[in-house]
C-alpha cells in the first residue's frame, strides 16, 4: 500500500524535489558571497518574499493532487474495491506525503538557518548597525522549526481542498490564499502575544542603552504616566497627549540625557518599550508551530469526514 501511493504521487514530489534543489543552489551561492553588497541585496529585496512562500507552495503543490488527482482519473474507485477502506486508502496517502513534505522542508530549514546567519553578516558589515536576530520577523519566518508547521499545514490545506473540489489545480489556487491569509493573521496578531512580552522602561525617551531591547522585537514604545506599563484603558500606544509637556521642557537647546530625565520626571513620565526579546524565540517558535500543525489536523479530519460522505 505504501509502494502504490509511493508511485501515485512520484511525479509530484519529484518536481517538488527539483523545485527546492534550485532554491538550495541559489541559497548556497548568495550565501557564500558572504560579506559582499550582492548578499546584502538579497536580504533586502523583495526576493526575500519568495522564501517566504517556498514552504507553503512546497506543501499545497504536493497536498492539493493528493486525492484531486485520483478523483479526476477515477483510480480511487479502482483502490476502493481491492478490500482497501477510505480511509485506510488516505491514512497511507496522506502519511507518505507528509512525510516526504516534511523531509524536503527540514532539509530546507537547515540550509535558510546557515543562509540567514551569513547574509545577516553581511548586513552588518555593510550597515554597521546591529546584526539581525532570529527573534524579529524578518529571519522568525525562515529559522527554526516552524517552517516544518508552515508546509504540513499548506500540505493538509491542499488535501482537503482537493477533496471538496477534486480539481487539483483549483485546489492550489485557492489554497494559495488561505494560507497567505492565515500567515498574515498569525504573524501580526497572534505572534506578538503567544508568550508576554517584556517590559523596558527609563526616564530620559533619548536612548535605549540595554543589547536585548535593540537586538529584540520591538512591539510598542512610547511615554506613559510615571506609574504604568501600558497605555490606559481606551488608549493605543500612538497616544501622544502626553508628551506635550515634556516636548516644551526638552525643547530647550543642548539638552544632556540627564536632563531629558529631569524633563520626564518633571513631568511624571517615563519611556515604555514593549518588545520581545531574544530568548523568547524558541517559546514562540514552538507555540506557533503547534497552532499551525493543530489546524492542520483539523483539516485531516474535515477531510475524512468529507471522504465518508463521498457516494462514489
Amino acid at each position: 500500500m505504501t509502494w502504490a501511493a509511493w508511485r501515485v504521487q512520484r511525479s509530484q514530489i519529484i518536481a517538488a524535489m527539483g523545485v527546492v534543489l534550485v532554491f538550495a543552489l541559489w541559497l548556497l551561492i548568495s550565501g557564500v558571497v558572504t560579506g559582499h553588497s550582492q548578499t546584502f541585496k538579497y536580504w533586502t529585496d523583495a526576493d526575500i518574499y519568495v522564501l517566504y512562500a517556498l514552504p507553503g507552495v512546497l506543501g499545497l503543490a504536493l497536498g492539493a493532487p493528493l486525492i484531486a488527482s485520483e478523483c479526476s482519473l477515477g483510480t480511487n474507485r479502482l483502490a476502493w474495491t481491492q478490500s482497501v477502506t477510505r480511509i485506510r486508502w488516505l491514512a497511507f496517502k496522506f502519511l507518505v506525503g507528509g512525510v516526504v513534505t516534511a523531509g524536503i522542508v527540514i532539509i530546507l530549514g537547515f540550509l535558510l538557518e546557515w543562509w540567514t546567519g551569513a547574509v545577516s553578516v553581511s548586513a552588518l558589515t555593510n550597515s554597521g548597525g546591529f546584526s539581525a536576530v532570529r527573534i524579529q520577523p524578518t529571519d522568525f519566518d525562515l529559522t527554526g522549526i516552524v517552517v516544518i508547521g508552515y508546509a504540513l499545514f499548506a500540505f493538509s490545506l491542499g488535501v482537503a481542498l482537493g477533496a471538496v473540489i477534486r480539481r487539483p489545480g483549483w485546489a492550489f489556487a485557492l489554497g494559495i490564499p488561505i494560507f497567505a491569509a492565515a500567515r498574515i493573521v498569525v504573524q501580526g496578531s497572534l505572534r506578538a502575544h503567544l508568550v508576554a512580552p517584556a517590559i523596558f522602561t527609563n526616564l530620559t525617551g533619548l536612548s535605549l542603552s540595554t543589547l536585548a531591547v535593540n537586538r529584540g522585537w520591538q512591539l510598542h514604545s512610547t511615554l506613559l504616566p510615571a506609574n504604568r506599563l501600558s497605555p490606559p484603558p481606551g488608549r493605543t500606544w500612538a497616544w501622544s497627549d502626553y508628551t506635550k509637556s515634556y516636548d516644551v521642557c526638552r525643547g530647550k537647546p543642548n539638552l544632556s540625557n540627564a536632563g531629558a530625565a529631569h524633563c520626564a520626571a518633571l513631568s511624571h513620565l517615563h519611556f515604555v518599550v514593549q518588545y520581545q526579546p531574544d530568548s523568547h524565540y524558541w517559546a514562540l517558535q514552538g507555540i506557533e508551530t503547534a497552532i499551525f500543525l493543530g489546524l492542520g489536523l483539523l483539516l485531516l479530519g474535515l477531510t475524512v469526514m468529507k471522504l465518508k460522505s463521498w457516494r462514489t
